[in-house]
């Protein structure tokens, strides 16, 4: 009897590990803040304004039909040669709540920001892939261009485990590099768009 009873106990253990790892398709926009690069002086842990990296100056947006989607196009300019190595990347995510920035679950490390630009597994490849194959050199020199092409600021991203992310979302991007150190902050909109 004890038997049968732990039987079942553990069956439904592993039922609702099923259930809860759900795949669910996330709709991203992101925002027209994300033009504004520069981190807050509270959350920048780097010894290097991104503004004397890079040169985003030359990018634009149109506004779709939609009045929610953005195309991007224009030239993001290198403004300095980076320390020889891998370009070192850790993201934290934040929601704003309650008129606040709060801190979520989610946040990502990388190792070499170049081998995780061209990997299609991970979540940016969709915008990433639409910059000309012969201008991906990474990491990137003084002077080197890349150019954006009606890049969209919308995309889906499918088959992500379920967590509760939706809502207005800030990314916090510390990259290093060497010895030299910056900051990058991103704004988008996050909804639940379906579960399986």
């Amino acid at each position: 009897m004890e038997h049968w009873i732990g039987g079942i106990v553990g069956l439904l253990c592993i039922l609702q590990f099923i259930q809860g790892s759900r795949s669910t398709t996330y709709e991203v926009i992101g925002d027209e803040k994300t033009m504004d690069i520069v981190c807050e002086a509270s959350e920048d842990k780097g010894n290097t304004p991104i503004r004397e990296i890079l040169d985003i100056g030359g990018l634009s947006f149109e506004v779709a039909d939609d009045l929610e989607t953005l195309f991007y196009r224009g030239d993001i300019k290198m403004l300095m040669d980076l320390p020889s190595g891998p370009i070192g990347m850790q993201v934290d995510v934040f929601r704003w709540e309650r008129s606040q920035w709060l801190p979520t679950p989610l946040s990502l490390k990388r190792e070499s920001l170049c081998k995780a630009l061209i990997n299609p597994w991970e979540l940016w490849y969709p915008i990433f892939k639409n910059i000309p194959e012969i201008e991906m050199i990474c990491p990137p020199g003084k002077g080197h261009i890349y150019t954006l092409n009606n890049v969209s600021n919308h995309e889906f991203i499918k088959n992500m485990p379920h967590v509760d992310i939706a809502g207005d979302l800030k990314a916090v991007v510390h990259l290093s590099a060497g010895d030299l150190k910056t900051c990058v902050v991103l704004f988008f909109k996050v909804f639940k768009v379906s579960t399986n």
